[in-house]
């Protein structure tokens, strides 16, 4: 490509994984007893009487088809997953004893079918629906640089950009009752809080004001609603690594002999070097 300068490599993968694990808890009856209105009329499988009305704790034996067991997991394997890959990468053609690089760009989607049991739930924990994969990085780019001192030391720099994972607004606690604390977050709107609940509507505001970039874009998309699984996506992470390797003729050890130091995250330590503890950028 380009005037034969450069070489370019493009890939695509696609894969099919079925039979994918999963988590049924047979113990669970899943009649709802009430909804609550003011969250999307998400479902609770308990009777009032079994919420402490101070802390908001949940006593499950109402969601148990058998009052004599807790949990009772079965495994099955009846889930599927996909995923889809595009990559390109490229390199220059001409040769160069003393300098040479490469760089690719990585576009994946993982989509995974899932059950509230062993991922988040904002309902029923039995139904299955699809939804990234917490390991669904979008972009990805990667680079080799390298270089051969005098051919008597060769410098090599290997580092990468990722998107961020995603992740799921979630309750610390057990919201529906079925027994997990893995209930997705209902995203109040803080005009609607501010009347019944003004600290809870001052908390919310704060976060949206002053939380993480992530959060607060994440959040903002879903107000009045149920957290989606997987809705948010942290941010971009680097990471590189250095290698020195000598050549032990030039440096006069003997010729089966190798020395060479590795260093990882080479950034970080000239942040360190560079500000000091108290004043680090985050390299």
């Amino acid at each position: 490509v380009l005037g034969n300068r450069f070489s370019a490599q493009i890939e695509g993968t696609y894969s099919l994984n079925l039979n994918q694990q999963s988590t049924i808890d047979l113990n669970f009856n899943p009649s709802a007893r009430f909804a609550l209105a003011d969250e999307q009329g998400r479902p609770v499988f308990v009777q009032p009487a079994s919420i402490d009305p101070a802390t908001g704790a949940i006593a499950s034996r109402d969601a148990r088809v058998s009052p004599l067991y807790s949990r009772v997991s079965e495994l099955r394997s009846d889930l599927r997953s996909e995923s889809r890959q595009m990559s390109l990468r490229l390199s220059p053609v001409r040769f160069s004893t003393s300098f040479n690089w490469n760089v690719s760009y990585v576009y994946a989607n993982v989509r995974e079918r899932v059950r509230g049991f062993s991922g988040s739930t904002a309902g029923n924990p039995l139904e299955v629906e699809w939804a990234r994969s917490p390991f669904d990085s979008r972009h990805q780019i990667t680079y080799t640089l390298g270089y051969n001192l005098f051919d008597a030391v060769r410098v090599s720099w290997f580092g990468s950009f990722r998107s961020g994972n995603p992740f799921t607004p979630m309750v610390a606690g057990d919201v529906n009752g079925d027994g997990y604390a893995n209930d997705r977050a209902f995203v109040f709107k803080p005009a609607d809080a501010a009347e019944a609940d003004p600290a809870l509507a001052a908390a919310m505001e704060s976060l949206l004001r002053n939380g993480s970039r992530a959060a607060r874009e994440c959040l903002r998309s879903q107000l009045g609603r149920l957290a989606a699984r997987n809705s948010c996506e942290g941010p971009w992470t680097s990471t590189a690594s250095m290698s020195i390797a000598f050549n032990p003729l030039k440096v006069r050890m003997p010729q089966r002999a190798t020395l060479s130091f590795q260093i990882s995250n080479p950034l970080g330590a000239a942040d360190l070097l560079l500000h000091g503890s108290n004043n680090l950028r985050g390299w």
